[in-house]
């Protein structure tokens, strides 16, 4: 084999940005079939999806869902989160989920895109997957999109319709399958991201435009509801986890189906007005959970005072989940109850703000807790904002829908960052070659970062990197 010399290869390699072939429109009736990347924080994921966009081509099927696997990281030695652990499993695990993804390209053996999170999440595990998309459009002449991972739980419902799947959540006909050609809610649409990372409620008014109307200042209630499990939850129970979702095993445990209530959610009566909402009760305990909000009307959710406060009351010697009425009941289903729901009540305090919109999206993992959706719901129809098209002759204030993402696809996984990346493409953008993973990325730009100066850019499409190509 003849080797060239080295000043040939000097001289054939070219400093200019590597020109992507694929960015153009695609022939008429084709779809467009996209290869995702999700390695946000501790699940690695890989999927495949094929969208028409003449949906009156193909109205059976315009969209499919061809391959969707995800692999989590084994934490529960770590009782959490462990980035160094996490992104082993990362390293460990995706190449082979690429590989069997590449099964279901179909004859060309190649996408027409590839989307990765970009951001935000841990900056070492965005990396593995967004470098290695990065490399297969490289290899392909495909375009890359980088996704933002909250954009991508926002616009998950879309996708849900999409695929004629069933909605989770209640009011408004929000578990109802339409045909499968909708892509719906349309826009805008107002979405409360509940996670382990993350707390807001934002409008969005077209795919590149998330206004964030709250947030949280500390901690986000995902976050809260795991710590406040590993201090809850007896030994055994979480011995038992078959993973660190602690705060879904919260909730199960505290509705275990035991059978003795036909609803299990029947103690629960919604505050009709503020001044009921500020009204002090007695709960029958000898301790009582901070709401967050309660006290003011800024729109920012606080959740470190129940974390803790949680961990304040566990820590009290003696019989602390004794009532008031003496009534000794330590470590009982009722106590648990308590110390469960409040901060699952309190992040849906701010979503009186969705007046303006007709469809209510809870998305992100939290949504997956059902007496989440079900304080949201009631809520809201006590305060008169879910209401039916028949009450207002369809026209008024008022969400008409409460909807949620089935199960599997409320937490982390690549169909989501799929669709997202697809959604941005038909847009006209996609990603320079050269963008970097992003750990902390604001969808709204309006939002400043601690640390950063309000000029700094920060929104979905301010920080750069973005490329149109129509």
């Amino acid at each position: 084999m003849r080797l060239r010399p080295p000043s040939t290869l000097l001289t054939t390699a070219s400093p200019s940005r590597p020109r992507l072939c694929r960015c153009a429109p695609r022939p008429p009736f084709r779809p467009l079939v996209t290869l995702a990347i999700e390695t946000s924080c501790d699940d690695t994921a890989v999927a495949v999806l094929e969208h028409h966009h003449h949906h009156h081509h193909h109205p059976a099927r315009p969209t499919r869902l061809l391959f969707n696997e995800r692999i989590s990281a084994d934490l529960r030695a770590y009782r959490g989160i462990r980035p160094a652990a996490a992104l082993a499993g990362h390293q460990r695990t995706l190449a082979g989920l690429v590989r069997r993804a590449l099964a279901h390209l179909g004859p060309s053996g190649r996408p027409d895109l590839v989307a990765a999170t970009r951001g935000p999440g841990i900056h070492a595990n965005l990396a593995t997957g967004l470098f290695t998309a990065k490399g297969l459009a490289l290899a392909w002449g495909v375009p890359l999109v980088g996704v933002h991972h909250m954009q991508a739980h926002a616009l998950t419902p879309r996708l849900v319709r999409a695929l004629g799947m069933p909605m989770a959540g209640g009011g408004g006909g929000g578990g109802e399958a339409p045909a499968p050609a909708a892509v719906t809610p349309e826009f805008p649409f107002i979405t409360l991201l509940v996670s382990g990372g993350h707390s807001q409620l934002v409008l969005s008014t077209d795919v590149t435009t998330h206004r964030v109307l709250a947030t949280t200042s500390d901690a986000a209630v995902g976050n809260v509801l795991d710590q406040t499990a590993r201090v809850i939850l007896p030994a055994p129970v979480l011995a038992a986890s078959p993973d660190v979702m602690y705060g879904r095993l919260l909730e199960s445990y505290a509705f275990d189906g035991d059978g003795d209530d036909d609803d299990p959610y029947a103690f629960y009566t919604p505050h009709r007005t503020r001044a009921d909402e500020l009204a002090d009760v007695d709960t029958g305990y000898a301790w009582r959970l901070p709401l967050p909000m309660r006290a003011t009307r800024r729109m920012a959710y606080s959740f470190a005072a129940v974390h803790s406060t949680v961990h304040a009351v566990a820590a009290r010697p003696g019989p602390t989940w004794t009532t008031r009425s003496g009534a000794r009941s330590p470590g009982t289903r009722s106590a648990r109850l308590c110390l469960a729901l409040d901060p699952g009540t309190a992040a849906f305090e701010g979503a009186a703000v969705a007046r303006a919109a007709r469809t209510l999206v809870v998305a992100g993992g939290v949504a997956c807790n059902k007496f989440l959706m079900h304080v949201l719901r009631t809520t809201l129809a006590a305060r008169g904002l879910l209401r039916s098209s028949a009450e207002d002759g369809g026209s008024g204030d008022g969400i008409r829908e409460i909807i949620a993402p089935p199960v599997a696809l409320c937490t982390d996984n690549a169909a989501m960052i799929a669709w997202a990346g697809m959604e941005m493409y038909e847009a006209g953008w996609h990603s320079d070659l050269d963008v970097a993973p992003v750990a902390k990325w604001p969808l709204d730009p309006a939002v400043v970062l601690p640390g950063k100066s309000a000029g700094e850019p920060g929104g979905l499409m301010e920080i750069g990197g973005w490329l149109r190509w129509k």
